[in-house]
């Protein structure tokens, strides 16, 4: 059933991320279009444009066919009439639809012999298309101006042939086409990459926390069951006293204390895990700090007939969440002290050096094998059941002490103590 929700899940994925691919690069590629286009017939226009605003170019035209017989001085001399070649032409119509320039257009006369005049934009810039003698087709931008009322001639139409430029267009549309379908075909396969890519983080999260819901209910199922077991016991003795039964009593008030502390670290995971936790960081002198935290340690293993060594460099102050901090160190100093026994050597060295706060915890205890250094920061982690059940463990405490560590952008490190047991060394930036 997982399987199958990964599976559509993923299809999703890589279906939206398809459409989207695709979208993006059908918009882009009609934006080009439309633009390379525009920008190319931009110069046809303007010329359009600027020969039908142009008074002299118009009268010049009319006077060729010999319309006007007097010319205003103000209109003067043309200074470069523009050519009247086959990329430019000028048709003078009459009002009835008939070409009246025949003779000035020569050969090219053939090509609008299926041209028709069309009044209904008059003064706009439109496509025309017509056919010439042997049938081809022909492709203008033309403007069609009326002369109000010159005898004969009715309207003059400027035309520009637009078929080289309609070839590179088309010569466009086919690479940009051809493009898009090279850029489609990679959108699949970048879609069904990061389909995957997408899925993995939701996967490794979707596993961790079925294994933490796993673990959890586990880890809680023990202190419950034993508690539920004592107290029951207590209710097929209504006529005990508390003395007779203060060892029952005790030993589901450890459990009920194992169960708060195992409810405060499922619950700073949790939280860790949304992102929800922020360090309160304060400026700390680390010496004082450290004494305060390691004296009642001390006196601990010296009541266990285990050596306990302080070995503090100078007094600094740095900046760091004292709180997590304080939690990092009890965790560590915790299992040094379980696995550590009688005789045995604990050693706790603290230094600022290279830009760094560098703790080191030192035991001669039982070691952690080399396969398994990396795996005791994993979460409910148990090298040893009968161990961790006799020290109270339940596997959580490194994979806290693993997170307050890089919540400070520091590193954790396991290491063989000579001639045996772990060494802790936590190394932190200085700022």
């Amino acid at each position: 059933m997982n399987k199958q929700l990964n599976k559509r899940q993923r299809i999703n994925y890589f279906l939206m991320n398809l459409v989207s691919f695709a979208s993006i690069f059908l918009i882009l590629g009609v934006i080009v279009f439309q633009l390379v286009q525009t920008s190319i017939y931009q110069s046809v226009d303007n010329d359009l444009e600027r020969l039908a605003t142009d008074q002299k170019f118009i009268q010049h035209q009319l006077m060729k066919k010999g319309q006007l017989q007097n010319q205003s001085p103000l209109l003067g001399k043309l200074d470069a009439p523009p050519p009247n070649n086959f990329q430019q032409q000028v048709i003078l119509w009459s009002a009835d639809g008939k070409i009246l320039n025949e003779t000035e257009l020569g050969s090219r006369l053939y090509d609008f012999q299926a041209l028709k005049l069309s009044t209904d934009d008059l003064n706009k810039i439109t496509n025309v298309q017509t056919k010439d003698s042997n049938d081809r087709s022909l492709q203008f931008r033309s403007i069609i101006l009326p002369t109000d009322g010159q005898k004969d001639i009715a309207y003059i139409q400027l035309l520009v042939n637009t078929d080289p430029i309609k070839g590179t267009v088309e010569r466009f549309k086919q690479i940009l086409i051809i493009c898009m379908i090279i850029f489609g075909l990679l959108s699949i396969g970048l879609s069904y990459f990061l389909s995957k890519w997408f899925m993995k983080p939701i996967l490794i999260s979707w596993k961790k926390q079925q294994e933490f819901v796993e673990n959890a209910s586990h880890e809680l199922r023990t202190p419950l069951a034993i508690i539920q077991a004592k107290l029951e016991k207590l209710f097929t003795k209504p006529n005990h006293t508390i003395i007779e039964e203060s060892e029952t009593i005790a030993l589901s008030l450890d459990e009920v204390q194992r169960l708060s502390q195992l409810t405060s670290d499922l619950l700073l995971l949790a939280r860790s895990d949304s992102n929800s936790l922020t360090l309160e960081k304060t400026p700390v002198k680390i010496n004082h700090f450290l004494n305060t935290l390691l004296l009642p340690y001390q006196e601990l293993a010296v009541a266990e007939e285990k050596q306990f060594t302080i070995d503090l460099g100078e007094e600094q102050q740095l900046i760091f969440d004292k709180k997590r901090i304080h939690q990092l160190l009890i965790i560590i100093l915790d299992n040094a002290l379980k696995y550590t026994a009688s005789g045995e050597r604990i050693i706790v060295f603290s230094t600022v050096k290279n830009g760094e706060w560098i703790i080191k915890i030192s035991d001669t205890g039982i070691g952690i094998p080399d396969d398994k250094k990396a795996a005791v920061f994993e979460r409910f982690y148990r090298g040893e059941e009968s161990r961790n059940r006799k020290t109270g463990g339940n596997g959580i405490g490194l994979a806290i002490a693993k997170w307050i560590v890089d919540e400070h952008q520091g590193k954790i490190e396991l290491t063989d103590n000579t001639p045996k047991g772990t060494t802790v060394t936590l190394r932190f930036p200085v700022k």
